[in-house]
This record gives structure tokens, sequence and C-alpha cells, in this order.
């Protein structure tokens, strides 16, 4: 078969977390994204593989249209389904991905809420089209360039809908996007955070290009938003990259910073703190998380890849003593400041990669916490970790693929698993999050 050749199909498998499977003459083709049963057009790309141009026919999943940005949209995978269909066809999606390891059946908790559940959006300022009006939202499916204005997401409180329309119409026609080729251009991004009180954190991020914002921040002051606008900043960056560089901060009202409150504790999030960003799930996290590991009283805790220390803090405080190992170094600032606030002098971090901290680490744990990013435990630090022989590990995974991958190198090295649990933390897409107790045999 040609390559970029057009063709239709029926998806009729998929495997976690978004891969599809069409039949065409009698061969296989992979294809990013889609729902099982839906008759799509797709590009062929290579010999078993394609590319998602649109859906032709709704699956028979698919009973609900809650989104009017579904088409352009690349934020989110099932708007269209019920909230309990959409569980159910995760669940499946799991067990099957976990029956490699002969696990068949998982719990899936759900998310407390399906909508409105994001504590933080980044959203991207561009054109509609090529010299169009000015767009700010979430990139287009299969886009680098082009944005949705995301005037109507059903995944943030309405107090980010609205900072996002003022905005985008404040801006238009004022100021120009910064252009990612030719490296002009004003308007980069807007960063909003919330906590449960309702506190907003609002970051306009721009080029170093000269312009007063003042009148901008003045008139956010004035909008009826439910909530309270606890900070205002103005982030510069010239970096070429598409991601937020904090190369200058300025706050120009309040604070940079934000208090979430949780099991007790008072956590600081700065705007660039990496925290659950659905708040109410990730509660429900924590607490599987205590309730899988049991009673650590008089035990050492040594929590690996423990980013902002909230785990470490939610866990630990029970402990003899807890460690943190983080190689972000905003990241420990963060979790040294939190653990000073709630008054844990036991809870220590320590600034490092873990495939180094772990090789001579001058601590004695009786239980490890292991929460690493999306890409899994470092291959070779995985064995360095095993190594330190304890009798449980509590491995918190938000990328249930490269936990799998773990998970069978800790069942070689004689560990089995005694526990596995999925948490619907990001409702409307194909992400989860998952919670295994590892016991030495």
């Amino acid at each position: 078969m040609a390559k970029n050749k057009t063709i239709e199909g029926i998806i009729q498998e998929v495997d976690f977390p978004n891969k599809s499977t069409i039949i065409y003459d009698g061969n296989e083709i992979k294809i990013k994204g889609g729902i099982l049963g839906q008759i799509v057009e797709i590009k062929k790309v290579r010999r078993n593989k394609g590319r998602l141009l649109k859906v032709l026919e709704k699956s028979s999943l698919e009973e609900e249209h809650n989104c009017p940005h579904l088409k352009e949209c690349g934020g989110c995978t099932y708007q269209t389904m019920t909230y309990e269909k959409e569980l159910s066809y995760k669940k499946k999606l799991l067990e099957k991905l976990f029956s490699k390891i002969s696990i068949d059946k998982i719990d899936l908790i759900p998310s407390p809420n399906y909508t409105a559940y994001r504590n933080k959006m980044e959203y991207t300022f561009s054109d509609e089209y090529k010299d169009g009006p000015l767009s700010l939202g979430l990139h287009k499916k299969n886009k680098f360039y082009e944005v949705v204005n995301t005037d109507e997401c059903n995944i943030v409180d309405q107090d980010f809908n609205q900072i996002r329309d003022y905005t985008k119409k404040y801006f238009d026609g004022l100021l120009k996007p910064y252009h990612k080729i030719r490296h002009n251009g004003a308007l980069r991004h807007l960063l909003i955070r919330r906590n449960l009180k309702g506190d907003l954190l609002v970051n306009l991020v721009t080029s170093s290009e000269k312009y007063d914002y003042s009148g901008y921040f003045d008139s956010l002051l004035e909008l009826p938003l439910k909530g309270r606008i606890a900070g205002l900043i103005h982030t510069i960056n010239d970096s070429p990259s598409d991601a937020i560089v904090p190369e200058k901060v300025e706050v120009y009202y309040g604070k940079d910073y934000l208090i979430e409150e949780i099991d007790d504790l008072k956590f600081k999030i700065s705007l660039y703190s990496f925290f659950q960003t659905n708040t109410e799930s990730a509660k429900l996290l924590y607490q599987e998380a205590k309730n899988t590991i049991g009673n650590i009283e008089g035990l050492n805790l040594l929590d690996l890849y423990s980013g902002t220390g909230t785990i470490t803090q939610i866990i630990g405080k029970q402990a003899k003593s807890a460690l943190g190992i983080e190689i972000v170094e905003e990241a420990v600032k963060s979790a040294r400041e939190n653990a000073k606030l709630n008054k844990l002098d036991k809870i220590k971090f320590i600034c490092g990669d873990v495939f180094e901290e772990v090789k001579n680490l001058n601590y004695k744990p009786d239980i490890i916490v292991l929460d690493p990013p999306r890409e899994g435990i470092n291959p070779r630090a995985i064995n360095k970790i095993i190594d330190f022989n304890v009798d449980k590990y509590l491995y918190i995974s938000c990328n249930p693929v490269t936990l799998l991958r773990d998970l069978e190198v800790f069942k070689e090295r004689g560990y089995k698993i005694e526990k596995l649990k999925a948490i619907d933390q990001f409702p409307r897409t194909y992400h989860v999050e998952c919670v295994a107790l590892l016991i030495k045999k």
C-alpha cells in the first residue's frame, strides 16, 4: 500500500494509553487516538503506521458531546462519553495492559469531579490563522502553531474561562503573538493557578519587547470573578523554546504563590512548582497511598523523585524520619519551605539525581516510595534502588506503561505485586495515576 495514501477503516483494537489499530487489506495499521468502534479516515505515513485525520462515524460508546471545541482541541480525549463509560473504558484498557504481568482485575477510583477540576492551565497565544486575529487557548490536534480559542472549556473553573476570554479581547489588535520561527512579537503564554479556596494566580508571559502592561493587570482586578485574585505576575521569556522559561519574573500585585491544605498540612505552591492538577482527586491518591503502605510509625522512609515533597510529608509525618531526593532545585527549595511551614523537622530533602544519590546514600530506609516522572525510573538506577532490599516499595506512577516495565524488573528481583490500584486523576483524558505496593517474597 502506497505511503501517504488516505484510507478509511474501523478501529478494531485499542491499547493503553491511546493507540488504536485498524485493519486495511489484511494489514494492521497503528494510529494515535480514536475510540474503539469509530470509523476513521487516516493518512498512511509508513508501512504499518498512520495519522488520524478525522472521525467519520462515532463509536457506540459515544453518547454525549459536551465540548464545542472537541473537533479541534487536542486537550481531551473522552468528551463524547458519559463519565461512567469513560471509567469502564479506561479500566478495560488498564486490565489489558497489566494482563502482561498476570494482573487481570484493577480497581479504578473515580475523580470526585470530572468537570472544572483542573487547578492549573497554560494557554498559548497565536493567530487563529496566518496573520489573522489573536487566539489564546490550547493547541489544535496535531498542530504546532495553530491554537483553539477555548471559550467554553469544561475541565476548568469558569474564572479561568473569564480571565482567558478577557485577556484575548484586551490584546487583540493591540499586540502580536510571539512567532516561534521569526522570534518576534510580544505575547507568549497565560498561566492561571487556583487553590480549593478559589484564590487565583494570573501570570502573563511575554517576550522582552517593550510595552506597559499595567493597564491590563489593573483591569483584571475589576473582573467580576467568583474567586479572588491573590497575585498578578509578569514573566519575561525570550527563550526560543515553546516551554515557559522564567528568565525574569515580576510580581505586579499580591504574591507569586498559593497555599493549599491537604491532610492537615499546608503546601506553598509557587507559579512553576509541580502540584497535582486535580486537587480533590489528589486527596484520594494520597489517602490511597497511606492506606496501601500501612502503619510506618518507628520506620525510616525514603522518597525518591520527591518533587515538592507532598508525598514525603503526608506519609512521612507518621514515620520515625523521612528523606526525599529530587533533582529539580526549585522543587527541593519548595519542599524544604513546606516542611518548615508544617513544622516537620524530621523530614529532610536532598537536591540531586536519584541515580547518583542512591549509590552512596548515608541513610538506611525501612520503606521506599517511588514517584518518578512519566518516563519512569531511570533504567540505570532501578537495580540500585532495589539493592536497598527493603520489605516494601510503594510505587506511584502517572504512566502505567513505564510502571509495567519497572514492575517487571521488581518481579525479576524477587518482589511480588501485593496491590495495584488506579485513580482517575485526569478525567476526559487518557491519563490515569496508579499506586502499586511491592512486597519482598
